[in-house]
């Protein structure tokens, strides 16, 4: 038991998942999975989930991925976002700590559109849901550069407020 020396485990080519994001770490892939090889490591993920045909944890991921518990956490969460590739359900469970350790179930992972399915974008882009009000920017940047630009643009706008209040 102690003469027993920990070996680094050495993998093939084929088993490592390089991701296209550099800030994320090279990871094993799972001998069930590895048709999926060339694909995001999510999908690779919710592949091996629905093959379990359970409810999974992250440990279980992090276990069969050889990646942190950490980063499994961060994948089931993807997961969780992505409905527009992955079908699943998902549950908590509360722990002592008021910390939400979450589940997931695969149903189904749906194939990536190929780039003559997506639809090709008609017209003018859309207004943006966040902006606020119908003025013109080409005129709210030519009042922000006179303000801008004019040293006593804050007391001529406080002498026009009070002139306002005044009558």
């Amino acid at each position: 038991s102690s003469d027993k020396s920990k070996e680094k485990i050495v993998f093939s080519g084929n088993d490592i998942h390089y991701p296209g994001q550099t800030n994320h770490d090279a990871c094993f892939i799972p001998e069930s999975v590895r048709q999926y090889a060339d694909e995001p490591l999510y999908i690779i993920v919710a592949h091996w989930c629905l093959l379990q045909q359970n409810w999974v944890q992250r440990n279980q991921i992090a276990e069969a991925f050889h990646i942190t518990a950490r980063r499994a956490s961060y994948l089931i969460a993807y997961l969780r976002s992505k409905t527009s590739r992955v079908v699943s359900i998902c549950r908590h469970q509360t722990l002592p700590n008021k910390a939400r350790r979450y589940e997931i179930y695969v149903i189904r992972v749906l194939d990536s559109p190929t780039p003559s399915t997506r639809r090709e974008k008609a017209g003018p882009p859309l207004v943006s849901k966040r902006r606020v009000g119908n003025g013109d920017r080409s005129m709210a940047n030519e009042l922000w550069n006179r303000l801008c630009s004019n040293r006593n643009a804050g007391k001529i706008l406080k002498k026009k407020e009070d002139e306002d209040d005044g009558t």
